[in-house]
């Protein structure tokens, strides 16, 4: 398979990358990745960020991604997205590509391109994609580094999350000869917002427990959003702060937004996606969300429910 998407982007003169709607760190390390990777290996490429926090402005090159584009390319690559819907509106710029690639690390993934490469036990797809550029023998840059470290960082929760694993560690210490780990980790993961701050400070007074505190529930609004003024992004991690309480099996949080963000969060007792699924939403076994259009209260009521049933089975 490897060597399939390789032979793949060998033959295709012209190139589409694209990722999942509202894409986080990893989504966004990925795709900056094979676009440095691309250009340095002399490919006519285009990235596809409808939208992305400004928070990873930073990653080189970022500002040369467009919103929308209207070529037929030769290939198309996916990254870290698990389904051809959660592409989101840039799906016709997707279907109209000659052929198409899916890299990915999502179990739940659907396999809906011509090649599919996931590898469900990595904690990143930016691990995937550092991998699959040793097996190719590319060239890691230092402006790659960044991209790469960046999706590490953010998907594993700063090496947090309990899927990360030795290959995690040893793709770190090879990286660490390019780029600086500390000063990646102050700027995506430690430094914080006035907004940021904010926001966690309302996500933590309206923390409730059900089940004998086996599940902490909390929400923020788009009214929190305005009136904190917070920029896109800036609600990422807030699902932790219920995560991170003692005797917390699985932590809910919601956003408002359309409808209902959500995102869920096990210290490794409980499998979220089970829960996540029964709402349409997908993900790891531990970190997982869905999208819900209900009223809050019903959305609350039906969330606490099905997490209590998941829990005590």
């Amino acid at each position: 398979m490897k060597s399939k998407i390789w032979e793949l982007i060998n033959n295709s003169n012209s190139i589409l990358l694209l990722t999942h709607i509202n894409p986080d760190g990893d989504a966004i390390g990925s795709i900056m990745a094979l676009y440095l990777m691309l250009k340095d290996i002399g490919k006519d490429v285009r990235v596809l960020l409808p939208k992305y926090p400004p928070l990873f402005g930073f990653i080189p090159f970022i500002n040369n991604s467009v919103d929308r584009d209207t070529r037929e390319y030769d290939l198309a690559i996916v990254v870290d997205c698990a389904t051809k819907e959660r592409i989101g509106q840039v799906n016709e710029e997707f279907s109209r590509c000659k052929r198409t690639v899916n890299i990915d690390h999502h179990f739940a993934n659907t396999k809906y391109a011509d090649v599919n490469y996931v590898v469900g036990n990595d904690p990143a797809c930016s691990q995937s994609i550092y991998y699959l550029f040793k097996d190719w023998n590319v060239e890691i840059s230092k402006d790659i580094g960044v991209a790469l470290t960046v999706g590490v960082l953010t998907d594993t929760g700063g090496f947090r999350n309990n899927n990360v694993n030795k290959e995690t560690f040893k793709m770190m210490l090879e990286l660490m000869d390019k780029v600086n780990l500390y000063e990646l980790y102050d700027i995506v993961l430690a430094r914080r917002s006035r907004a940021q701050f904010e926001l966690a400070k309302l996500t933590m007074n309206r923390l409730e427990f059900f089940d004998e505190g086996k599940i902490a529930f909390s929400y923020i609004t788009k009214d929190d959003m305005v009136n904190t003024k917070a920029l896109l992004g800036d609600h990422e991690g807030l699902v932790d702060i219920g995560r991170n309480i003692s005797g917390v099996e699985v932590s809910i949080f919601v956003r408002e937004d359309d409808g209902y963000r959500i995102s869920f969060r096990s210290n490794g007792l409980v499998k979220v996606n089970e829960i996540a699924m029964i709402f349409g939403g997908n993900g790891h076994e531990f970190a997982a969300g869905a999208f819900i259009y209900l009223y809050f209260f019903e959305v609350k009521k039906r969330l606490i429910e099905e997490s209590i049933k998941v829990i005590n089975r």
